[in-house]
């Protein structure tokens, strides 16, 4: 785990997001860096003036129901996770049938070639959907 990490880390404990093996890391990290021991005594010092300073409002239970309901409209994902991949099966099978119609090619071939090039780009698109997801992460 880099200095980078760590500091991200940091601030996720004061949050209260850190799993038990993350804390873990986070202190064997502290215990052999005096940079980022330095750094999580600063904000610690810094968090515990802002909670001293800074009172948070009190909110209304009405607040909170409202609060809920517009969350519970947010959530809706706008097309099902399953639906990305039924589309490029669809495509996929609509351009070799239309193909296998148009080119001047045997049948078997042009379906061969299809499916082989469907199944490259599914992977194709499967592998960049992955690593796009762990960068968000």
């Amino acid at each position: 785990m880099d200095c980078f990490e760590v500091q991200e880390r940091i601030f996720e404990g004061f949050e209260g997001e850190l799993s038990s093996e993350k804390k873990k890391q986070l202190d064997r990290h502290l215990s052999a860096c005096p940079a980022c021991a330095q750094f999580f005594a600063l904000q610690s010092r810094l968090d515990v003036r802002l909670r001293e300073e800074i009172t948070p409002p009190r909110l209304s239970a009405s607040f909170r129901v409202s609060l809920q309901e517009r969350k519970s409209h947010l959530r809706r994902e706008p097309w099902p996770d399953w639906l990305p991949d039924f589309a490029h099966l669809a495509g996929s099978a609509v351009a070799i049938g239309v193909s296998a119609v148009l080119l001047p090619l045997p049948v078997p071939v042009v379906v061969g070639t299809g499916v082989v090039v469907a199944l490259a780009a599914y992977s194709l698109q499967t592998m960049l959907v992955g690593t796009f997801e762990q960068w968000t992460e």
